[in-house]
């Protein structure tokens, strides 16, 4: 399965440091929007992560160490937002702590959720959107890369 990340911040400093750190990747996006609004990303993506408390309304839970793919419906579609939502996840109380830890664990969660969905069925999701500031906190856009492709290697 072919992943196509695409990672969306209206920060232009941000968005200039992304495409420093994956430009060489054909398989990673990065955009620039003029304003972050959270339930309305750029078009043409199949799935957008959301981190769980946003993913409430359609009905996240919190699991540890499990990401939940969410439909939305036909108003939410008509309104920006793409047919899925792939929820954020929860630690275990000893589960290591930093940013560098977590957001292996989030991003495994995330496709591996991604992953399990495509297995099911017809409809397989591709094209999957993030704002950066889901991915960036802590982080710098280079050791985001490298978590990436150690848990997402369809990104090569």
């Amino acid at each position: 399965m072919i992943f196509n990340l695409v990672i969306f911040d209206s920060d232009p400093e941000k968005v200039i440091a992304l495409e420093s750190a994956f430009g060489e990747l054909a398989s990673v996006t990065i955009l620039h929007v003029d304003t972050m609004l959270y339930l309305r990303p750029p078009k043409g993506i199949d799935v957008l992560y959301l981190p769980l408390a946003a993913a409430e309304r359609w009905g996240s839970k919190p699991l540890v160490h499990e990401s939940q793919i969410l439909s939305t419906s036909l108003n939410d579609q008509e309104s920006g937002l793409p047919p899925f939502i792939v929820a954020g996840t929860c630690l275990a109380p000893n589960d290591p702590r930093g940013s560098v830890p977590e957001m292996k664990l989030l991003l495994l969660s995330v496709f591996n959720a991604i992953r399990s969905f495509n297995s099911r069925g017809k409809r397989k999701l591709r094209r999957v959107g993030f704002w950066g500031d889901n991915l960036l906190t802590g982080l710098t856009p280079h050791e985001l890369k490298g978590i990436l492709l150690s848990v997402v290697p369809e990104l090569l």
